[in-house]
């Protein structure tokens, strides 16, 4: 399919500037980009945009696409109603502009190869397939009456999202078996979390040996690591032994910032998950999750802070789990309360672009990249709350140059 978006304002991700021009996608890719009338022949398709805006696909740097429920305790989750809740998820989010996500644990070939043939509208997906926790730590989901399991590689941590594995031989085979399904990257749970109901946030998880022998093989692949970490601690140790990115993050100290910084570490925050919790508690929310909330939710916004002052590239991830998954706009208004619309929105397409080891093909308007886009009806470096689910003022989402949604026709 060959298309001509003509008299576009544009946001092209990577700088803050708006740009009056006109786009021609062909086949998957953005073929050119010029401020003159671009001709073209009578087998393209021309759409006037009048002035509307264009930019980048979004991307959501951490999300759990398979987390059909509050509760990672999956145990007595039927799979066919949780890859049917998975395809709902997929569709609302690239209804909602974000055109390719990160998965931080629980997605599988399955639904990459749905994705893939085009069986589903849905972003594009990076997935970790299984994230790698120690026993008891932030992947172990089994309540503390559950049987012991000596194995240091069981499959048996009651949650579709990780796998249990202990020691170095054991999680080096852990990271082949993510690589042989397909995944694209590893996660691992460095520290404490609040959805694990045996541990505690200031925990340190995984030896040092065992998380240089886990980047050591993520690169063998030419990947990376993401760590699951709140405490500086925690933070410190990853970056140092080689980690690229650092999930969550929220109690990040100027020391921990600085060995980011160093280390060329980018951060993902994700506060739309402890806003969601904090604003619909409900039975259905444990109450190991309600205990270790505010210990993280209250220090978020200020790890931001910190990580701009030195320097630290910051990402955009959500971590939503189940029906919380309609307030992925959140992050992006959340993240206003300490920051730029500009900054935002870099974070969520440019940067993340970078984190996904895709710089210049996606996250970006630019020729040659692939043609994920965006029309609004206003300019977003104006307001990042143009972004609001009720007023769906994503006008039109194109994916790999195909229109997926359009409320202009």
């Amino acid at each position: 399919m060959s298309l001509l978006l003509k008299n576009a304002n544009i946001f092209n991700g990577k700088d803050n500037v708006i740009t009056a021009g006109n786009i021609l996608l062909a086949g998957d890719k953005i073929a050119a980009i010029s401020s003159q009338e671009i001709p073209v022949g009578s087998n393209v398709q021309v759409l006037d945009l009048k002035g509307k805006y264009v930019m980048p696909g979004l991307i959501d740097a951490h999300v759990h696409i398979t987390a059909s429920q509050l509760d990672f305790n999956e145990a007595n989750v039927h799979k066919g109603y949780m890859y049917a809740r998975t395809f709902n998820f997929l569709r609302d989010m690239i209804r909602r502009g974000f055109t390719s996500v990160r998965d931080a644990g629980g997605a599988d070939m399955g639904i990459k190869k749905s994705i893939d043939d085009g069986l589903l509208p849905a972003p594009r997906l990076f997935m970790s397939c299984r994230a790698l926790s120690q026993t008891g730590g932030h992947g172990d989901y089994r309540h503390q009456a559950s049987e012991m399991v000596t194995c240091a590689c069981s499959l048996c941590s009651a949650s579709s999202i990780a796998i249990i594995c202990d020691g170095v031989t054991a999680v080096r085979h852990a990271v082949r078996e993510q690589f042989r399904v397909g995944a694209s990257q590893i996660k691992i749970m460095a520290g404490g979390g609040i959805a694990s109901p045996t541990d505690k946030i200031d925990n340190l998880q995984y030896s040092d040996e065992e998380i240089i022998a886990i980047v050591d093989e993520a690169r063998r692949f030419n990947s990376y690591v993401m760590a699951h970490a709140y405490t500086p601690a925690a933070i410190s140790r990853c970056v140092k032994y080689g980690v690229k990115t650092i999930e969550h993050g929220n109690l990040l100290d100027e020391q921990s910032a600085k060995d980011m910084h160093d280390h060329q570490a980018y951060l993902v925050p994700t506060l739309a998950i402890y806003n969601a919790f904090k604003n619909n508690m409900s039975s259905e929310v444990p109450d190991s999750v309600v205990n270790k909330l505010d210990e993280v939710r209250l220090k978020a916004l200020e790890s931001i802070r910190l990580a701009r002052l030195h320097n630290v590239k910051i990402g955009l991830g959500t971590d939503l789990l189940g029906d919380f998954h309609s307030f992925e706009y959140d992050e992006l208004t959340l993240r206003s309360q300490v920051e730029s619309a500009f900054d935002t929105l870099h974070s969520a397409t440019y940067i993340n672009a970078e984190i996904l080891d895709m710089k210049d093909k996606l996250g970006v308007v630019a020729e040659d990249a692939f043609a994920d886009l965006l029309v609004l009806p206003k300019n977003p470096l104006d307001d990042i709350h143009l972004f609001n689910e009720q007023e769906d003022n994503v006008l039109m989402v194109i994916k790999n140059g195909e229109i997926v949604k359009n409320l202009l026709a």
